[in-house]
């Protein structure tokens, strides 16, 4: 059976993903993360949509990754669903507004395209906030779990099997903003650590 490097770089991501996670659940149980349950609410839903998308593409590797992502941003909404405050405020009603429409646009339209348009916007709309509490308190971050998750998404990029709008734009945009974010919090910190000495 000939080699193919696709498996190889599905592997790396799944075990990036893995510790991205883990590092990630650790750093909540510890109370030094506090994940705002209504994002991780909504990236499940973008997750399992993509993963949807995936399939419909015949981009049968790297679906299941994003699967398995989906599974784990829906763990980490019902924790933080016990843990920390439920409020439910204009832009994540926007954002479940855009989450629906991307669905209805995709069953009726026939054409995902317009779907993952909306599910990047989504996407963005979502790291925005993370970003700016990023920058005013970093320690309640943890970078690594940011840049393990470039990591995967990197990987899962070579790892896919259909190259298409569909398949790889929104791990692209995911790709960059978890690099920009393990970047701001890494920063943000090593400035405050300095002001603090």
């Amino acid at each position: 059976m000939p080699f193919d490097a696709k498996y190889l770089f599905l592997v790396l991501s799944g075990i990036a993903t893995f510790f991205s996670y883990f590092i990630y659940f650790r750093s909540i149980i510890k109370w030094e993360s506090k994940p705002h349950v209504i994002s991780w609410f909504i990236w499940w839903l973008i997750s399992f949509v993509i993963f949807s998308i995936q399939i419909y593409d015949n981009a049968w590797i790297w679906a299941f990754n994003i699967w398995f992502v989906a599974f784990l941003c829906f763990l980490i909404a019902l924790i933080s669903l016990k843990k920390w405050s439920t409020k439910i405020n204009k832009a994540d009603y926007i954002s479940l507004a855009f989450w629906v429409l991307s669905i209805i646009l995709w069953i009726f339209s026939n054409n995902p395209f317009f779907s993952v348009i909306l599910l990047i916007l989504v996407d963005i709309f979502w790291f925005i906030p993370t970003i700016l509490k990023s920058i005013k308190k970093p320690f309640e971050e943890t970078e690594v779990a940011y840049f393990l998750a470039w990591v995967w998404y990197l990987m899962s990029i070579f790892a896919m099997e259909n190259i298409s709008f569909l398949t790889v734009w929104f791990v692209i945009v995911s790709c960059f903003f978890n690099l920009f974010l393990a970047s701001i919090i890494f920063f943000r910190k090593k400035a405050l650590k300095t002001v603090i000495d």
